[in-house]
């Protein structure tokens, strides 16, 4: 499941650099109803151009914030996770109003093998600015992990929260279909569990019943001799 995430972050990565981009030359963004689009293999994605216009703003250049999304990024694409992490970290420390920060931080955590800091940060980043569509990849993540730490009720609960988040905001895109699939499949994993338990049970029973069968049979033995 770590290959969906990053190829999930690869694709945004080109969002991120229009963003980036002053006012007047920016398109619309994409969406996460986009399809995914991975880097090619070994290539690493470039930086932010140190001659690229600067605003404090980012209305008419880039702003030192994006500079420090788009380090990121780019460190996360040439798999170097930690500067990916450094560099998510210091784009939050000027701007921890935003969401965009917090969401690139939270799957490099999730990279680095990091769940509990993965979750801190994107449950940081639903409070935080962004539009629709950030916010409904945050909680596609967020149901996403609930599966990898087979915290099963949390994982049906957040793609519940994530599909209504769809049903109402819907120019934010994402996957609706993905719902209704992911509670079948955390349905079938619980049902698994149980049955598993069930068994595992009854074999620790018939296993305690061998054990005290055979206790008395060598008492009888010993008493026998």
């Amino acid at each position: 499941m770590q290959d969906r995430s990053f190829a999930a972050f690869a694709s945004f990565f080109v969002a991120a650099a229009v963003w980036a981009a002053p006012a007047s030359a920016q398109q619309q963004p994409a969406t996460s109803a986009s399809p995914p689009a991975a880097a090619p293999a070994g290539a690493a994605a470039p930086a932010a151009d140190a001659s690229a216009r600067k605003d404090p703003q980012g209305q008419t250049g880039i702003s030192p914030y994006m500079e420090q999304i788009l380090k990121g990024q780019a460190s996360f694409v040439a798999r170097d996770i930690p500067g990916a992490i450094a560099a998510f970290q210091d784009a939050i420390k000027l701007d921890a109003a935003r969401m965009l920060g917090f969401y690139r931080l939270g799957e490099a955590m999730l990279e680095s093998g990091n769940m509990a800091e993965a979750e801190a940060a994107w449950t940081t980043a639903l409070g935080k600015k962004g539009t629709d569509a950030l916010q409904a990849k945050v909680l596609f993540c967020l149901a996403d992990l609930r599966e990898r730490q087979k915290n099963w009720q949390g994982a049906r609960d957040a793609w519940g929260t994530y599909g209504t988040f769809l049903t109402s905001n819907p120019k934010a895109g994402g996957y609706p279909a993905t719902v209704t699939e992911r509670q079948k499949q955390v349905d079938r994993r619980v049902k698994d569990e149980k049955d598993y338990a069930a068994v595992k049970e009854r074999i620790v029973q018939r296993e305690a019943e061998r054990q005290k069968e055979a206790e008395e049979n060598a008492k009888k033995d010993k008493l026998n001799r």
